[in-house]
């Protein structure tokens, strides 16, 4: 009875309160917003020199032909024979680059362009 009477304790507390700051953090973060100017063209034209040292980097690039276009089952088929986890092709049935991929839950997925 104890544990479920300081549950609703927290739990009143936290909706009067606000989970993170209180009522008045809105308040307080549009505050700092409003008093923060910015230009036009933020970001705009700006090179200050800074280089991510932890930016990934492109290590390999290969190329394929897509102009032989497959079916979607086929695919599927080339998928289970490549070292990936997906397989990028034209699809036969409208001329689009399609993606088939191995889901985590099992199974196959199919991703191509919205119409």
């Amino acid at each position: 009875c104890d544990r479920l009477n300081r549950k609703l304790v927290k739990y009143k507390e936290r909706r009067l309160e606000g989970f993170h700051g209180g009522k008045k953090m809105a308040e307080d973060l549009a505050d700092a917003l409003n008093s923060v100017e910015v230009d036009g063209d933020f970001g705009a034209g700006v090179d200050d020199g800074f280089v991510d040292p932890d930016a990934p980097t492109v290590t390999k690039v290969k190329s394929y032909d897509l102009s032989k276009s497959i079916s979607v089952q086929e695919a599927v088929f080339a998928l289970d024979y490549v070292d990936h986890d997906f397989y990028v092709f034209r699809n036969d049935d409208d001329g689009e680059i399609n993606v088939v991929y191995k889901r985590n839950a099992g199974g196959v997925g199919l991703i191509q362009p919205s119409q």
